[in-house]
């Protein structure tokens, strides 16, 4: 995945794009952007250019209609543009939510007998080890030139990473209240302090995210 702030996010990042690729794709790759300034593409070239419509890349079905659960229920009154990626042979399907300037991504698949680990973790059970630094210390921050599926790598700021600790304590404690509030009980504190953070500086909304997170 590549994530970059968007005008909405407080310098924060969202998810941007998603490529998929690999041995497993029979060395095709298939990438969607956001609507404003992404596309969908198969091997870098256009498809699902209609909508709705339907098409394949390589050994995966791909359906592109406004069918599926939203993220956030904020956006329930917009209008959905949903990709829908199905590789029945590896039962691997990824729903991909189309916004303006951002996108919302849902991967369901059984864990992998070799191991498996990325930005969402490594499917083990264990939260804990799914927190940003976990997953930085394992794998790195960027994926290396010979390895990436994007057609340009993206230059960062090296800005400061924020903490909670940077967060102002009259919206830490706002943040907290939230999250409470929408997070089951005996939620783990790494998903609880994943959920007042993003509170804290990316607002209200994602507190119903990290909650709907905590349910998959």
């Amino acid at each position: 995945g590549r994530y970059l702030a968007t005008p909405f996010t407080n310098g924060l990042a969202a998810t941007h794009q998603i490529a998929v690729g690999g041995k497993f794709m029979g060395g095709h790759k298939f990438t969607v952007g956001p609507m404003e300034n992404g596309q969908i593409t198969c091997d870098d070239g256009p498809i699902l250019q209609g909508f709705p419509s339907e098409a394949t890349c390589g050994p995966v079905t791909l359906n592109y209609n406004g069918m599926g659960k939203l993220v956030d229920d904020a956006q329930s009154k917009l209008e959905k543009h949903i990709v829908h990626f199905d590789m029945p042979s590896m039962k691997l399907h990824i729903q991909i939510l189309r916004w303006a300037n951002h996108l919302n991504v849902k991967i369901t698949m059984p864990p992998q007998a070799t191991g498996m680990d990325g930005s969402c973790g490594n499917f083990n059970g264990n939260a804990i080890d799914d927190s940003t630094e976990a997953i930085t210390a394992r794998m790195g921050g960027r994926v290396a030139m010979g390895e990436l599926l994007f057609r340009q790598a993206v230059s960062t700021s090296g800005a400061v990473v924020k903490t909670i600790a940077d967060c102002v304590q009259t919206v830490r404690q706002h943040a907290i209240d939230l999250c409470q509030k929408n997070m089951q009980v005996g939620a783990q504190q790494v998903l609880m302090d994943s959920c007042i953070f993003d509170v804290c500086f990316g607002g209200d909304q994602y507190a119903g995210e990290n909650g709907l997170a905590q349910l998959q």
